[in-house]
This record gives structure tokens, sequence and C-alpha cells, in this order.
């Protein structure tokens, strides 16, 4: 009677481990975590809908305070919501970037998308605002990055980088600033690297896995 429940046990506890075995080297699983960026910081959510399909939904927010930056006060203050499709092109291979990267595509709108600059170079409570420049809020995103390094049995570490598309033109409320120089910030807001950097896109994440097998020689 022992040996046939021995023998059972080893069958169940077989047919466990090949269950829980990664067998399509997809890099997506239900998670939820923190990200860091150049949108600030913020929560992300994932669900993958296939092997090679992924859902993602996440909500930032940049640090709002007064920086000085060499004779120059100013202050950046952006909140997004973003959906994004991702997509595993090499799913199935054994490799490591076949695993592991992926392209993403989706829309995002910044609830606030702003700079500020004060006038005077000294950071003060009551500072007169010199100029305002807002950046578009609806824009299309598309990007890459690489998905599923693994730090623990539960945590996953992702890397993104992309670009939000401007779909409306840079916008300037002028307070203080001599329009005699407004040219000259136009010209410099239209012209590399200005005009890139507000759509930007450097996030890293780490996220808490829900549902990932215990046992993955492939996530590795």
């Amino acid at each position: 009677m022992k040996k046939v429940l021995m023998f059972l046990f080893t069958i169940l506890a077989g047919l466990q481990v090949k269950a829980q075995v990664w067998e399509d080297y997809s890099s997506f699983y239900p998670a939820v975590g923190i990200q860091v960026g150049t949108r600030g910081i913020g929560i992300e959510g994932a669900y993958p809908i296939s092997d090679a399909f992924n859902i993602r939904l996440g909500a930032s927010v940049f640090p709002s305070a007064k920086m000085k930056f060499g004779r120059r006060v100013f202050e950046i203050n952006r909140s997004d919501v973003t959906l994004l499709a991702d997509w595993q092109p090499l799913v199935g291979k054994d490799s490591w970037i076949a695993r592991k990267w992926i392209v993403s595509a989706g829309l995002g709108y910044f609830f606030e998308n702003k700079f500020e600059r004060y006038v005077g170079s000294n950071k003060t409570s009551d500072q007169l605002t010199d100029y305002v420049v807002e950046w578009g809020k609806f824009r299309p995103y598309i990007g890459t990055g690489v998905n599923g390094l693994r730090l623990s049995q539960r945590l996953n570490m992702a890397v993104n980088v992309g670009y939000y598309i401007p779909l409306a033109s840079t916008a300037i409320k002028i307070y203080e600033k001599d329009p005699v120089e407004i040219p000259d910030l136009r010209d410099d807001l239209d012209s590399f690297p200005y005009n890139v950097l507000p759509g930007l896109n450097v996030q890293v994440g780490i996220s808490y896995i829900f549902f990932k097998k215990s046992y993955n020689k492939y996530f590795q």
C-alpha cells in the first residue's frame, strides 16, 4: 500500500511540475507595480491576453517643485494616464532576446504637461511666473523594451523606451517675459533637443507577479 501511495504521489508531483513549466516562452503575466522615469513616478498594471500580447494601464506624476538650473528657476508639472498594448514578436523562440524583447503602442493623456519659468534667479514663495510652455495633452505612443528581467520568483523588472507623438503645437503663455524674446523662445522649442524631450519616455518598472509558474526554466 505504501508503495502504491508513493507511486501515485510521484505521478501527481510530476504532473504538477510539468504544468508549471513555462513552455510558450512568453514574458507576460498578470502583475502590478511601480515605475519611475522621465514621466515621474507612478503605478502600472499588466494583464496578458495571449502568449504574444499584453495590456498595460499606468498612471504617473512628476514631483512638482521649483528647481534652479544656472540662473533660471523653473518647475515641471506632468501627470498622465497611459494605455498600452505590448507585442512579443519572437515569442516561442529560445534566445534571451526572444523571451524579453517587446514592442509597445498605445495612447497617453496628460492631465498636466507644462514647463513654468519664473522671474529671477532665486527660489522664493511669491515668485512671479515669467512664461509657461504647455505641450499637447493627448498623444499616441510607440516604443520598445525588455520585460521578464527576473529579480525573484515574484518580482519582475522591465525597461521601456519610447516616444509620445505630439498632435498639437506647443503653446506659450506670456506673463512677464519681454515679448521681443518670444521668437527666440519659439525657435528654441522647435529645435532639437527641446522639440523631442517632452515626448521622450524612459521608464524602469518593478512589478509583483500574481500568477506565475513557480518552476520555469525559461524565466531566468
